[in-house]
């Protein structure tokens, strides 16, 4: 295991003695094609009784045209997505993230229910939000869901990518 090099108590510092600690995960769905005002969905599920706490620490990602991007809780998708494989972002540690994740891109919009808990427009380029701790997904008896969705609002196919990192304790 790592030496604690980080001896104050700002965040990064905490960030840092949790990701020597193989706490840290972080998924990206890849750069995808998102047709002319379609829809893509990444959702991340912390499933029931997994006996951990998740706590969003940042969304990034980017577009090459204008998007929209909601931030949702416990929403639904309407079909199954393809699953993705959390990585550890320490890699002395395996990837064993409690959470499940999938994305989807389509026509339609792909969400449905759920409270949104944020949105936003990005007129293209990249995105990097931190959220430090703004969004905990808390262990329950049922599965807890993080959605973000995204709109093409062009009239032309858009190049997406979207990424979540995330701690695990």
């Amino acid at each position: 295991m790592a030496t604690k090099y980080f001896l104050d108590n700002t965040r990064d510092s905490q960030a840092q003695i949790l990701n020597q600690e193989g706490k840290i995960y972080s998924v990206t769905t890849g750069l995808q094609t998102v047709n002319a005002s379609g829809y893509m969905a990444l959702k991340l599920t912390n499933p029931a009784n997994s006996n951990n706490m998740i706590d969003i620490i940042r969304v990034e990602g980017g577009s090459t045209g204008t998007m929209t991007l909601d931030v949702l809780r416990n929403a639904a998708l309407s079909v199954s997505g393809l699953t993705l494989s959390p990585c550890n972002r320490n890699w002395d540690y395996s990837d064993n993230s409690s959470m499940i994740v999938e994305y989807i891109s389509q026509a339609s919009d792909p969400v449905s229910g759920g409270d949104i808990l944020t949105s936003f427009t990005i007129l293209g380029g990249s995105l990097d939000i931190k959220y430090d701790g703004e969004f905990i997904i808390p262990d329950d008896s049922t599965d807890k869901r993080f959605i973000i969705r995204i709109n093409n609002d062009t009239s032309e196919t858009n190049k997406i990518s979207i990424g979540v990192t995330w701690i695990e304790v």
